[in-house]
């Protein structure tokens, strides 16, 4: 299996300033935040995954190196929705997309951002963070674009 970058304070720093101000965390904060995508079990869940309606996100391995960077924004500014990460990684599990994720994807990184961002500002942002990633599993995204 290929697999990025691992998930470090250095790269979080890196990442951090691809959407800059945008972030709703500190950006010293941000490699905190991976959440299990296994149960106790070893069985797929996302009840351990935040609220949160406009993110990027870093699908790690057991070792979090970085597998598939996506980006994901649902609802409204006035009416957000705040289960968008999760139903979003749900469906990549439910789809299987990419094929490789039920076997590798163990855990997520979540990068939360201001609600309201231009839907282009967010695929502009995925593309930099998977290149900084170097996310192997991210190769057929639909979204991505040569970086500005």
């Amino acid at each position: 299996m290929t697999a990025g970058w691992t998930l470090s304070a250095r790269l979080a720093t890196a990442i951090a300033a691809v959407p800059g101000s945008h972030l709703t965390v500190p950006a010293n904060a941000l490699a905190t935040c991976v959440y299990p995508l296994r149960d106790r079990h070893g069985a797929w869940t996302t009840r351990a995954l935040p609220l949160w309606p406009v993110a990027l996100y870093v699908a790690l391995d057991e070792q979090h190196r970085c597998l598939y960077t996506g980006a994901v924004q649902r609802g409204t500014t006035q009416r957000p929705d705040m289960n968008a990460i999760r139903h979003r990684t749900a469906e990549h599990y439910r789809g299987n997309e990419p094929p490789e994720a039920r076997a590798t994807w163990h855990y997520l990184w979540v990068i939360p951002l201001n609600h309201g961002l231009p839907r282009t500002d967010l695929e502009e942002w995925e593309t930099q963070v998977r290149r900084r990633t170097a996310s192997a599993q991210t190769r057929r995204s639909r979204l991505l674009r040569p970086a500005a």
